[in-house]
C-alpha cells in the first residue's frame, strides 16, 4: 500500500483559445523538463495529461475540449503538447468548466494517486458573472458579462458547484493560474480552486506560469515523504487517531492530523 503513496496523477487543463499563444509556446520548450526534473528530485511515480479547451459552438466550431490521457511516457506527453495551437475563441469567457469537468471524469486516475489538476487560462467560464451575483451579491468587479454569449449558464449546464463536486468525487485538487490580469477570471479559477482544497494564483507571463507552477507541485511533492511516515504510524497503531500519531511521531497534532485529512481523500484509511 505505502508504493501506491508515491503516485501522483497530474492533468494539465490548458486554455488553448486565440489569447493564449505566448504561454503555449513557453510550455512547448519549458513545461515537462521543468516537471520532470522537479517530479526526479521527490522520487515520485508521475503520470502526466492534458486536456485543451476552447470555446462551445457556434462561439468556436473547432472543438469543445480534447483529451491527451494521462502516461509516464513524458516524450509521448511532449509531443501532444508541441501539437498544441492557440486558435479560436468567440466571446470573451470560454468552456473552463467543461475542461475541468472533462479531465476529472475521462482521466484513468490510478487508485490511491495523488490527483492534480493544473488550470491555466486567461478567461472566465460562461454564466459566471450571473453565479457570482447569486453567490455573493455584494461583490463587485465591474466588467458586466464579458461579452459572454451565455449570460445566464454555460450551455454545458456546468457550473463551480457542479464542477467542484465532480473533482471531490475524483479526489482531485485544482491549483489554478489566471493570466492576463482579469479580475472575473482570477474569481472564477479562485472558486474553482478552493472549492476543491487547491490554490489560485494570478501569472504575470507565460514564464511566471511555469515557475508558479513548480512552486505548487513543490509544495504538494514535500508533503509525500511525511504522508508515508503517518500512513505507517496509522497502520501500526490501528487507528488514524491524530492525537496517537502525533505523540507517536513527535510532531504537531494539527500536523498530524493534515496528513492524515490528505491519506483519507486518497483512500488510504478505508479500515
Amino acid at each position: 500500500m505505502t508504493t501506491a503513496l508515491n503516485h501522483v496523477d497530474l492533468c494539465f487543463v490548458v486554455d488553448t483559445t486565440g489569447s493564449m499563444g505566448a504561454f503555449i509556446h513557453t510550455a512547448q520548450q519549458q513545461l515537462l523538463h521543468t516537471i520532470g526534473l522537479l517530479s526526479a528530485d521527490s522520487s515520485i511515480d508521475l503520470k502526466i495529461g492534458l486536456v485543451e479547451y476552447r470555446d462551445h459552438p457556434p462561439q468556436d466550431p473547432s472543438f469543445v475540449t480534447r483529451l491527451y490521457q494521462l502516461t509516464a511516457n513524458l516524450k509521448e506527453m511532449q509531443k501532444a503538447i508541441n501539437k498544441l495551437t492557440a486558435d479560436g475563441g468567440g466571446d470573451g469567457p470560454e468552456a473552463v468548466y467543461r475542461g475541468v469537468h472533462d479531465a476529472c471524469e475521462q482521466m484513468k486516475w490510478r487508485p490511491h494517486s495523488c490527483r492534480f489538476i493544473l488550470l491555466v487560462g486567461d478567461a472566465p467560464p460562461h454564466g459566471f458573472s450571473a453565479w457570482l451575483r447569486e453567490m455573493a451579491p455584494t461583490e463587485r468587479l465591474g466588467g458586466g458579462n464579458h461579452g459572454d454569449a451565455w449570460p445566464d449558464g454555460c450551455p454545458s449546464g456546468l457550473n463551480v458547484q457542479s464542477v467542484t463536486g465532480v473533482a471531490e468525487n475524483q479526489r482531485v485538487t485544482v491549483h489554478a493560474l489566471c493570466m492576463g490580469g482579469d479580475l472575473l477570471a482570477m474569481r472564477a479559477f479562485s472558486a474553482i480552486a478552493s472549492g476543491t482544497g487547491g490554490q489560485a494564483a494570478n501569472a504575470a507571463n507565460a514564464k511566471d506560469v511555469i515557475s508558479q507552477m513548480v512552486a505548487m507541485l513543490g509544495n504538494e511533492f514535500r508533503d509525500l515523504a511525511f504522508d508515508k511516515q503517518v500512513l505507517e504510524a496509522v497502520l501500526h497503531l490501528g487507528t488514524p487517531d491524530s492525537g496517537s500519531v502525533a505523540e507517536t511521531l513527535a510532531i504537531p497534532r494539527l500536523q498530524a492530523a493534515a496528513a492524515i485529512a490528505r491519506l483519507g481523500k486518497r483512500g488510504f484509511l478505508n479500515f
